[in-house]
């Protein structure tokens, strides 16, 4: 018998688990979505299971395992409004898509003809104070 070579253990398949799993942790440490001064782990375990009529009968099994960090949360913003008739609505908010601009509701009675398309509010401050 001869010393235990994590190599050429189980055909070579450990050494190339762990190869594939440094690997990831390389990749994890260059993604600039991860927070770059944690730690990133490795493990590997192997438990050894002697069967119990005779202990020259091992089994031996082998888990690689990584601990690498999370990707950075990503956000937005959400508008959630009721329509006044029992239900809610949502929608994914864009600043670009509402820059400076108003939208109002046709009140009831009133032709669409009659009323400004886009409000602009500075011009009815300004003529308030004058």
């Amino acid at each position: 018998m001869g010393n235990f070579n994590i190599q050429s253990f189980a055909g070579g398949a450990v050494a190339e688990q762990i190869s594939a799993a440094i690997q990831r942790v390389y990749e994890n440490i260059a993604d600039p979505n991860t927070e770059p001064e944690k730690a990133r782990k490795l493990t590997v375990e192997l438990t050894f299971k002697p069967h119990k009529a005779d202990r020259t009968d091992v089994d031996v099994f082998a888990v690689v395992k990584t601990r690498l960090q999370p990707r950075a949360a990503i956000t937005s913003r959400m508008i959630v409004e009721g329509d006044g008739q029992g239900n809610v609505r949502a929608a994914e908010w864009n600043k670009n898509a509402m820059n400076g601009q108003l939208e109002l509701e046709e009140a009831a009675g009133e032709a669409a003809e009659d009323k400004p398309s886009v409000i602009d509010l500075q011009k009815q401050r300004q003529s308030a104070t004058v």
